[in-house]
């Protein structure tokens, strides 16, 4: 069975959901689609409209399109990065510089591939013979210790600045760096999600919440595990020898955490 689906929860704590996220079928051809998710800037005023105006614009181009277009890679390519730029100019225009933004991670699936393009520390996983792969980076600096081999993954949530991101929608053109990633569409599961829910939930917790629940209940779980279920962390004495940091234990429902999820048949 098939299975498309989002889901958006406020959390315990924030006052507004600042997420905002996207699954949309072509009107001419219900095999291309896109996903997206949003995280607007919880440090700046007015993060949900960041998020919301983002989806919203994204929404309304893809509807636009026509198929030829979004079977031709480069120049889909070159128009989606376009697109994101231009709604980056849009929000500096409307609100000003530095004054609102938003995280996005958005897939487009055509004929042949998913082409994914990300800004900031949302994330689009793949999944395909029991193997949960993270297809993005999250552009941040505690990134860095990850990828150079400094730090577990796992680890990453518990720096005090984890949240601290270095590309945006929205705040100034600096900011605006996306990242394009083509791959075949020969994964089972494609799942995109906000750090609200990564910052909770490692990927053998998910990779183990996609093996034992249902298609259509998998994103729902994720969600509320994140959201609802305590996952008893707590600051890996590893770190406290290794780095002079200040940490911090990520609690349940601290965050928006959204999702979209594509299961194939």
């Amino acid at each position: 069975m098939e299975v498309l689906d989002k889901i958006s929860e406020i959390g315990a704590v924030r006052p507004t959901n600042e997420d905002a996220c996207l699954y949309i079928t072509h009107p001419k051809n219900k095999k291309y689609k896109l996903l997206a998710v949003a995280d607007g800037m919880g440090g700046k005023k007015y993060g949900e409209l960041a998020s919301n105006y983002t989806i919203e614009s994204i929404k309304k181009w893809f509807l636009r399109k026509n198929i030829s277009s979004l079977n031709d890679d480069k120049k889909l390519i070159s128009s989606t990065t376009r697109l994101i730029k231009k709604i980056n100019k849009e929000l500096i225009e409307k609100y000003g510089e530095n004054v609102l933004g938003t995280t996005l991670t958005l897939a487009i699936i055509n004929k042949e591939n998913t082409h994914i393009f990300n800004v900031g520390d949302s994330r689009c996983y793949s999944y395909k013979e029991n193997k949960l792969l993270q297809i993005t980076e999250d552009d941040s600096d505690v990134w860095m210790y990850y990828k150079y081999g400094n730090v577990l993954k796992e680890d990453l949530r518990y720096f005090a600045m984890s949240n601290l991101i270095n590309a945006c929608i929205g705040l100034n053109n600096t900011l605006c760096n996306i990242t394009t990633i083509t791959i075949s569409n020969d994964y089972e599961l494609l799942l995109l999600l906000t750090d609200g829910v990564t910052d909770l939930l490692t990927d053998k917790k998910i990779t183990k919440i996609i093996k034992k629940t249902s298609s259509k209940d998998i994103l729902k779980k994720i969600i509320y595990e994140a959201v609802y279920v305590n996952q008893k962390l707590s600051i890996p004495t590893r770190l406290k020898r290794k780095y002079l940091a200040n940490f911090i234990v990520p609690f349940t429902g601290r965050d928006n955490a959204s999702g979209v999820i594509y299961i194939k048949k």
